[in-house]
């Protein structure tokens, strides 16, 4: 009677155990949902411009008039539609585009009120559609990508001689105008955000910002991460890792100046050892430029004896010199007849 009892708590427990999960999985997915917000319309406009081969004013019909294209209005529609849709089931009918005679799709090409856009003036010119519009004759569903871009802006304003000014486009922007991303603890984080939005027109820094307004800046206020530790032991790490941040300020002399005053830290007690190959540790290669780089004034290196007439470049060098014969010099671990010649 008691096993009977615990198997049916069992059953019972399961049940609704399995009800709470469903009704978890119900609110998770309408939390997704609201968060998702609207989903874009799925309105073809390869079917309506390629297939059927319609002209956009037949539906944005005050592209050539005003400012403003227009979107398609229910009569519009209503004209093809109300044949197409008639064996249609009610949710996939064209009226449900639609609210009170109101197109519902969100206005993805829409512009800020700041900036000043004639879309009558652009379309009663030489271009076509598809010039700002790229690729709209195959898009299949409204959304962001059906829109013009910054960058397409300048580049075609370039191309025609329209001043390049901000004045041109806006009303309250300028070359004051500070972005709201400017707000929030800017000053650390726009080194790495100015790499990231580099080649998006309406994020790139030079818009506002030339090349001496950052050595300015960073000349006079190193960056926070130029701390004493980082100066004394890790900047070359950073350095090997990507030499391209580095350059933003830096150059090769200032590299070299300090390492002709400063030692690495690293040489320090055995450093330098007749047996030792401690160049080879960190300057590899060092063909092309040898240890005289930064030891200039080593006599060794600048008053090399010559090989003796019996010697041939082919020989190991170091099964003799340091072992049963002297090497008055630190074995650099290079080639010798780099020197010895």
């Amino acid at each position: 009677m008691a096993v009977l009892r615990r198997r049916t708590l069992r059953r019972r427990t399961l049940r609704v155990g399995t009800a709470l999960l469903a009704l978890a999985l119900v609110g998770a997915c309408a939390v997704l949902e609201a968060l998702r917000g609207p989903r874009p319309l799925a309105f073809s406009h390869r079917l309506h411009v390629e297939q059927e081969q319609l002209d956009c004013v037949i539906c944005h019909e005050t592209a050539f008039t005003r400012d403003e294209p227009g979107t398609p209005a229910f009569d519009t529609c209503s004209l093809c539609h109300e044949v197409l849709d008639a064996e249609k089931p009610e949710e996939r009918r064209v009226e449900t585009l639609f609210e009170d005679g109101v197109y519902l799709a969100a206005r993805h090409s829409a512009l800020p009120e700041e900036v000043v856009f004639s879309h009558e003036l652009h379309a009663a010119g030489e271009l076509a559609c598809a010039e700002c519009h790229k690729n709209i004759e195959r898009n299949q569903r409204l959304t962001h990508a059906i829109g013009v871009d910054m960058g397409r802006c300048i580049a075609c304003h370039d191309e025609w001689g329209t001043p390049d000014e901000c004045s041109t486009c806006h009303t309250s922007v300028d070359q004051r105008w500070m972005p709201p991303s400017h707000l929030r603890n800017w000053t650390r984080a726009h080194g790495p955000a100015s790499r990231e939005l580099r080649g998006i027109a309406s994020q790139d820094c030079s818009l506002c910002h030339g090349e001496r307004t950052c050595l300015d800046c960073h000349l006079a206020t190193p960056p926070a991460g130029h701390t004493d530790v980082f100066r004394r032991k890790t900047h070359g790490i950073h350095a090997a890792l990507d030499r391209r941040t580095c350059a933003a300020c830096h150059r090769s002399d200032s590299c070299n100046r300090c390492h002709l005053e400063t030692r690495p830290r690293s040489h320090v007690a055995q450093w330098g050892g007749q047996r030792s190959r401690h160049c080879l540790g960190c300057h590899f290669p060092t063909r092309a430029n040898g240890c005289i780089v930064c030891h200039k004034g080593t006599p060794s290196h600048l008053l090399a004896a010559p090989k003796p007439a019996w010697h041939n470049p082919a020989m190991n060098c170091r099964q003799c010199h340091g072992i049963t014969a002297p090497l008055p010099h630190v074995d650099k671990g290079d080639d010798c007849n780099a020197c010895h010649l």
